[in-house]
């Protein structure tokens, strides 16, 4: 074997070494973090008083219900993905980001 392809064998034997070892390493520190990821259960926040606020002073019978069920429907989807659902009425205190946005169509 020449000194040429010795090289190139010994580069390639270590780039594959480095690459297997990183990704034990990021594996071993991820093991932590992803296992607390894991108890946690995701919170998500529906306010019930600013979806009322938006319903228009004009509005049907028909069209208050329409939004009541979408609103009912967002929380049971969101349930059914795992996500803890919970009125705001219940909220001390919460990021602006867990709480769901009324969608106006």
């Amino acid at each position: 074997m020449d000194a040429k392809s010795q090289w190139l064998s010994t580069m390639l034997i270590s780039l594959c070494l480095g690459g297997i070892g990183g990704w034990l390493a990021a594996q071993q520190q991820l093991q932590q973090p992803i296992a607390r990821l894991n108890l946690v259960t995701p919170v998500f926040v529906l306010d019930r008083a600013k979806l009322i606020q938006s319903i228009p002073p004009n509005a049907s019978q028909e069209q208050m219900a329409k939004i009541v069920d979408d609103w009912q429907g967002q929380a049971k989807k969101l349930s059914d993905a795992g996500y803890l659902v919970i009125d705001s009425t219940a909220v001390v205190a919460a990021p602006a980001d867990v709480y769901v946005q009324h969608q106006t169509r």
